[in-house]
């Protein structure tokens, strides 16, 4: 089997079936900003616990190496692979991606999964385009999950960075990117800012599950095995966890610059916020917007902060089927001008005249994987589509309407859910 550079299936497929998930061994990509604790994890897997056996595949340019006795032997003895005690296996990225998980095809059963550590890089989406459209890596691997580390004592100092124009936050991508993210060091934060880390993080990326954790310890299934990618887990997306946006004209705390883009043409008439300079001292914090309620209870007001548009909404589509032909040009007409800032998607639809099938896909920018669901809509299940984004710069207003274009019929009910 093999694929095309837009992920089509070539011709030579009608010689060899199509090779299951549960046949190939899940590539883990783990991310996380200098300090997280990514090599502190690294070497708990490889010489501390026992229960997993799992290749580790280290980026040679890691800030710290693996460990220092190691990384001599290695050197000395030449090599590119080494066995643990345990099991486990390390190894370093020494050139091509391809070339390097070739050299372990042959002994791939034998680990219960693989740990990408991806030092410095913020965006995964080249390796997972490679392993998408590689034949050898495809029949082989398949990416698991994204796994980001998180320092909570120095996460808002990166998230903060003022970079040159052009310029990318790496703290940023990386957690608009996970699946899941573990909130590491949390020893080091008291519990109100430990509360306002998390708070913060959900607001950029509320569809992943944050794990906290000390030292870089956490049960390794909570972040292995997670099958985030498949597309059958996709079913489980759930746009409902953040509130209903039924009622924006009545918001007291929304505040334009966090969530709108700069073209934003909401009537923001009705809000009643206080800017930072209009009420509060000059010595007050930078950085943080601080919104005075008009709710004079004891109950605690969260911290606002600018988080250069990147944020997550996520929409349920209900009393009418999507049109495929309109929904096909709305997706591609938004990946073709908004690629570079649409960093995840996520959808389970319910299309007219496909029968009881039910479709499921998802992006990484341009990259889309889709198709139908092993799981059937039920006889008597309501067809609910369910849309997800994750990235900067989002017009919700516009993809809410655009959704509303895609619909059939004039009862169609789109509603938008994402952080208040």
């Amino acid at each position: 089997m093999s694929t095309d550079n837009n992920n089509n299936i070539t011709d030579d497929d009608e010689d060899y079936g199509e090779i299951p998930d549960s046949e190939k061994t899940p590539v883990t990509i783990v991310t996380g900003f200098l300090g997280a604790g990514k090599t502190t994890l690294v070497n708990y897997i490889l010489k501390e616990q026992n229960t997993w056996k799992i290749c580790v595949v280290e980026n040679e340019f890691g800030e710290v190496p693996i460990d220092d006795t190691l990384v001599e032997d290695n050197m000395a003895a030449k090599e590119d692979v080494i066995t643990m005690d345990n099991g486990c296996v390390c190894c370093s990225i020494r050139g091509d991606l391809v070339r390097t998980f070739g050299t372990l095809v042959h002994k791939r059963k034998s680990f219960d999964a693989i740990i990408l550590e991806t030092t410095g890089l913020a965006d995964p989406s080249p390796i997972v385009f490679t392993f998408n459209s590689n034949a050898i890596l495809q029949d082989n691997f398949r990416i698991d999950s994204v796994v980001c580390l998180v320092d909570a004592k120095h996460i808002n100092l990166h998230l903060d960075e003022i970079k040159p124009e052009g310029d990318i936050n790496e703290a940023e991508r990386q957690v608009a990117f996970a699946d899941r993210i573990m909130v590491n060091k949390i020893d080091l934060v008291s519990k109100d800012e430990l509360e306002d880390v998390i708070d913060r993080i959900k607001s950029m990326n509320s569809f992943a599950s944050i794990i906290k954790s000390e030292r870089s310890r956490v049960p390794l299934d909570k972040v292995l095995g997670l099958s985030t990618f498949s597309l059958e887990k996709v079913v489980e997306v759930d746009p409902t966890i953040m509130e209903a946006d039924e009622e924006p004209e009545h918001s007291h705390d929304h505040q334009h610059g966090e969530h709108c883009s700069h073209n934003c043409t909401i009537d923001h008439s009705h809000e009643h916020h206080h800017t930072h300079d209009e009420h509060c001292p000059t010595d007050c914090d930078k950085g943080h917007s601080h919104e005075h309620d008009h709710n004079h209870s004891t109950k605690k007001i969260k911290k606002k902060h600018n988080l250069s548009l990147v944020s997550s909404v996520g929409f349920t589509i209900e009393n009418g089927l999507l049109d495929v032909m309109l929904f096909n040009t709305f997706m591609s007409e938004l990946l073709k001008n908004k690629a570079a800032d649409m960093y995840r998607t996520k959808g389970v639809l319910a299309f007219k005249d496909q029968g009881d099938t039910k479709f499921v896909f998802q992006g990484v920018h341009e990259q889309i994987t889709f198709g139908p669901s092993s799981t059937p809509w039920g006889k008597d299940e309501v067809r609910i589509s369910k849309m997800v984004f994750i990235g900067k710069n989002l017009d919700y207003e516009f993809l809410k309407e655009e959704l509303r274009k895609c619909a059939d019929g004039n009862d169609a009910k789109v509603t938008m859910h994402k952080r208040a």
